[in-house]
């Protein structure tokens, strides 16, 4: 027993590696768009956003593909192997792109590649989990999750400030490359039983399991929102208070570190509280505090955001929890990865919105509609939560 134990948390750790890898690469290089794609090629902050806008559609169109294909066959692994070791070429090509429309096709093909990686490894961590700990192991994934999304905004900064613009791009690649040789040695690929015949048996979980809706808008608008902290918030710092690219990368980590810190323990009060409260109290106050961003001074600025991220580890396991909780094992590859299809909507979404939102009107319109999309959210799910009876206990199968 105590060797099985130790066997699984060896499994989730090596995950949990993995993620991070994935989640440092998509917060790397915002520290530095403004040099990095808005001056060198004269765009506009529309423009700059589908740097991110277009890896999130790959996202959207290739994760429940994957997804579908690894229930169909059964394994996972060759799809993460793979996953990582053409994200890693895909990065070194990107930092020799001397045009944007260039740039911005190989981030597409990048992201298609990457997704097939990111939402297979969060798939895996489910399949050797036991359902009981679904949000323990989404808690540890989330804080690896958001560790990536933390270091990767200052590390991005920090690089480019000493060594340049492309050198972010130049360490994901080599970061890709390491997540590469850990998944050829490391993980175990766990066999499916009673795998799907077909793609489509194993898409059509999406129709059969219909209350996967709920933790599927969770993750829409909550990805939806943090796109805003991601893209347009470092251009706020710049142009409100005129930092330079460490010191924004430093700011974004506010937003993330607590994220990293208080997944894991938020997600194992969902094992025992339910899904309802860490979902609705979270997705509330996490949106209460970030309609303030744009109307306080730069230190008050501190405690907003951080309380922004506090707020948002109570909700991130417990949506992707609720996901697990809701989908066969069978048929876990096709609903987890269009979690992350709704997800990645939400970011292209978000970035969108937030480009030309900036554009149009103001930083501080940005930060209100995220902040409102929130609380909309969190209101209306309520009634959809308590039907599933999830507010005690959570699913049992």
């Amino acid at each position: 027993m105590v060797s099985k134990r130790i066997e699984h948390n060896r499994e989730i750790a090596i995950y949990a590696v993995l993620t991070y890898v994935v989640m440092l690469s998509l917060t790397l290089m915002a520290p530095v768009i403004n040099d990095f794609i808005i001056k060198r090629f004269d765009a506009s902050n529309t423009e700059a956003s589908m740097f991110f806008t277009l890896e999130m559609i790959a996202y959207v169109i290739f994760a429940v593909v994957w997804g579908s294909l690894s229930d169909k066959y059964g394994r996972r692994k060759p799809f993460i192997v793979f996953g990582f070791a053409g994200s890693a070429v895909m990065y070194f090509l990107m930092a020799k792109a001397n045009s944007l429309s260039l740039l911005l096709g190989l981030r597409f093909i990048q992201g298609a590649i990457t997704i097939m990686a990111w939402s297979l490894v969060m798939t895996s961590a489910l399949d050797c989990a036991q359902r009981k700990s679904y949000g323990k192991t989404m808690g540890l994934i989330g804080m690896a999750m958001m560790f990536g999304m933390a270091s990767g905004a200052p590390i991005g900064g920090l690089l480019a400030a000493k060594y340049g613009v492309f050198c972010p791009m130049y360490f994901a690649s080599f970061l890709f490359m390491i997540g590469t040789m850990l998944s050829v040695t490391l993980i175990r690929d766990i066999r499916i039983e009673n795998k799907p015949d077909s793609m489509f048996e194993s898409i059509r979980v999406l129709n059969e399991e219909k209350k996967l809706a709920i933790p599927y808008t969770f993750s829409f608008v909550d990805r939806f929102t943090i796109a805003f902290f991601i893209f347009v918030f470092p251009l706020y710092l710049i142009h409100t208070f005129g930092f330079g690219t460490a010191k924004v990368g430093l700011y974004q980590a506010l937003l993330l570190f607590p994220l990293v810190l208080l997944q894991y323990p938020f997600g194992k009060l969902s094992d025992k509280i339910g899904r309802v409260i860490p979902l609705v109290i979270g997705s509330f106050f996490y949106g209460l505090e970030m309609c303030l961003v744009g109307f306080v001074g730069k230190t008050m600025l501190i405690a907003v955001v951080l309380s922004c991220g506090v707020f948002a580890a109570m909700m991130f396991p417990s949506s992707v929890a609720l996901a697990g909780d809701l989908s066969p094992r069978n048929k876990r590859g096709s609903a987890i990865g269009a979690f992350n299809v709704f997800g990645s909507l939400g970011f292209v979404a978000g970035f969108s919105v937030a480009g030309i939102l900036s554009d149009v009107y103001s930083y501080d319109t940005c930060f209100i509609v995220g902040g409102f999309s929130e609380i909309l959210m969190a209101l209306l799910m309520i009634p959809f939560l308590l039907k599933l009876g999830v507010g005690v206990r959570t699913l049992k199968k």
